[in-house]
């Protein structure tokens, strides 16, 4: 398993990317972890939402949010600089177990949580929580021959923001009992953890070694050969990966 944290510049690409990997999976055997940081803002929905059940577009456009859909199902969640993304993605398995997916991403997060001094639980169909607040909340598909889990750790959130832009979910797990957004979700800084983005990051990649192991024996792509399928042509045809964000290259953490 090969595990990195890298960032494309905005979340629009950082999906793109994955599908990009997603697509290579079978062909490559490729089997890998990305962790990135959302910026943004943009809200994403799931596969099968409608925009006009879960957001107010009227104020995503007058906000300047970004509205974009993901490949994967579950629901709508808004990304900000503040929230730490896992992108799983693996060829497919020959019998998909929704469930034990669930279990092994619940697993990292509970285990990067666990590293920090959090004691976080599985609850809901997909969700991570400490106590009755979401922390966590992922979702899966299974899509061009690939399996593709991901998911969301908020570190830090802009709840004035998601209560203008968000609606109240036309669907939730029954721990959320009604509450709002801000009532509903918790931070890693609500929590008292001040960690900096690197210990963040260390910690999460030091809790995908344990969850996943690291058994790839060839060499990894740079972050620049990681991120040029997906770039748009430069003038004369060239293409030119995006700067580096906060995240540490492939190089510095990838297991081969």
């Amino acid at each position: 398993m090969d595990v990195l944290c890298w960032s494309a510049p905005n979340v629009a690409e950082n999906l793109a990317l994955d599908v990009e990997l997603a697509k290579s999976a079978w062909s490559t055997g490729r089997r890998l972890v990305r962790f990135w940081w959302g910026d943004g803002p943009a809200v994403v929905m799931g596969s099968s939402e409608r925009p006009e059940d879960v957001l107010d577009a009227s104020a995503c456009e007058a906000l300047g949010v970004a509205v974009l859909k993901r490949c994967s199902g579950g629901g709508t969640v808004l990304q900000t600089a503040g929230v730490l993304n896992y992108s799983l993605i693996t060829p497919a398995p020959g019998d998909l177990n929704v469930g034990a997916s669930f279990r092994q991403s619940a697993n990292l997060i509970c285990t990067i949580l666990a590293s920090l001094g959090i004691i976080g639980v599985p609850l809901g169909t997909s969700d991570v929580a400490v106590g009755d607040r979401k922390i966590s909340g992922n979702a899966q598909a299974r899509r061009w021959r690939a399996l593709f889990v991901h998911g969301t750790l908020l570190v830090d959130f802009n709840f004035d923001l998601v209560g203008k832009v968000l609606l109240h979910p036309p669907r939730e797990p029954e721990y959320r009992r009604g509450r709002s957004h801000r009532d509903f979700l918790v931070t890693l800084r609500a929590l008292g953890v001040h960690a900096s983005r690197i210990e963040i990051e260390k910690a999460a990649i030091h809790a995908a070694e344990h969850v996943f192991g690291s058994a790839s024996q060839r060499p990894g792509l740079t972050a620049s050969q990681l991120a040029v399928r997906v770039i748009p042509s430069a003038p004369g045809g060239q293409q030119e990966a995006p700067e580096r964000q906060e995240c540490q290259t492939w190089e510095s953490f990838s297991h081969c």
